[in-house]
């Protein structure tokens, strides 16, 4: 309760802080050729003076708590964030932008300079980590890339019959599997690149969900396969 208390009183005594008109007249501020961190121009108190922040590097600790009023004498270094949990100093995570963001930048960029739309120029759709989502748009024309925007030859339909449904996953897990080298799994993709609704494996064929996964238990020989009411 005492420590509450204290923090009550100095909270308060940082807000009743004023600076009067004139007050840098009177200072003596101290030179910085000492400093061993960074100058902040005009950065001491009511900014009369240059300050000295001490620099702290990753892992030291630092508050993020300032009394108002009171200049600060360190901060985290650059690329560096006190982090209000661990009230210590910790490396600023940037993430790239993966190859589908970058390329909507640029065309949002042509955009804006050219005031209207280009003939011929498509926005990418990108998922929430910039990479491409699966339908992309060309024209009247609909057709399957990969993450990073390469096309899928063999799936290609026309923009209007897409509705909400083309996702190309199956076009995008054949298509990975086929790079792996691998051999011997089959895929029955749409013409759209998503999954059919019967899969096969070996001789047997079994009803399967848009993601490829087997649903239910009942399997039918492969000759057989039209049979399935899936």
């Amino acid at each position: 309760m005492l420590k509450l208390i204290c923090l009550a009183v100095l909270a308060c005594g940082a807000y009743a802080i004023v600076c009067p008109p004139n007050i840098c007249d009177t200072m003596d501020c101290a030179a910085m050729d000492s400093c061993n961190g960074l100058v902040k121009k005009n950065g001491g108190f009511c900014g009369c003076c240059d300050s000295c922040i001490t620099q702290l590097v990753e892992g030291d600790a630092c508050s993020t708590f300032l009394l108002l009023g009171v200049p600060s004498t360190e901060s985290c270094g650059d690329g560096l964030y006190c982090d209000q949990h661990t009230h210590r100093c910790h490396p600023i995570v940037k993430r790239d932008l993966g190859p589908c963001a970058q390329r909507l930048a640029e065309v949002n960029a042509q955009l804006d300079a050219s005031q209207h739309m280009l003939l011929g120029l498509e926005k990418p759709h990108c998922d929430t980590n910039g990479n491409y989502l699966g339908m992309q748009f060309s024209g009247s024309q609909a057709y399957c890339v990969t993450e990073d925007g390469t096309m899928i030859n063999g799936y290609m339909v026309n923009r209007w019959e897409t509705g909400d449904s083309m996702t190309c996953q199956c076009a995008r897990d054949q298509y990975k599997y086929m790079q792996s080298g691998l051999i011997g799994k089959m895929f029955n993709c749409a013409p759209n690149g998503n999954y059919a609704s019967v899969g096969c494996t070996g001789s047997v064929c079994y009803c399967i969900d848009q993601s490829g996964n087997q649903v239910g238990v009942s399997t039918i020989p492969i000759g057989q396969q039209d049979a399935l009411n899936c």
